[in-house]
């Protein structure tokens, strides 16, 4: 039995301020009442004995481990700037940024 008509999916087209076609009303309706039947299916399948979990892989840290090292002083960082001023990078101004 179809869980969803044509005239569903029409309600639900305007619902959404879709312009739909004859053709993909009917193409449609056909489409997602296949969609409906397969969450029917699935929603059939006893889980009463299935444990909850939030995901079924080990939690591994992919991220590698802080290490102190050396880095540029501020000058160094300076050096190949363009422009700096005052200790830091000089950029243009925004328009309509007052400085």
């Amino acid at each position: 039995m179809s869980q969803i008509s044509r005239d569903d999916v029409a309600r639900l087209a305007k619902l959404a301020r879709l312009a739909l076609t004859d053709h993909e009303l009917d193409s449609f309706a056909g489409q997602l009442d296949a969609i409906l039947e397969h969450v029917s299916q699935i929603q059939a399948v006893d889980t009463s004995d299935v444990k909850p979990t939030d995901n079924p892989l080990k939690d591994v840290n992919v991220t590698r481990p802080d290490v102190v090292q050396a880095c540029l002083t501020q000058e160094e960082a300076l050096a190949e700037a363009p422009s700096s001023a005052e200790g830091r990078f000089a950029v243009p101004q925004i328009l309509g940024e007052s400085q």
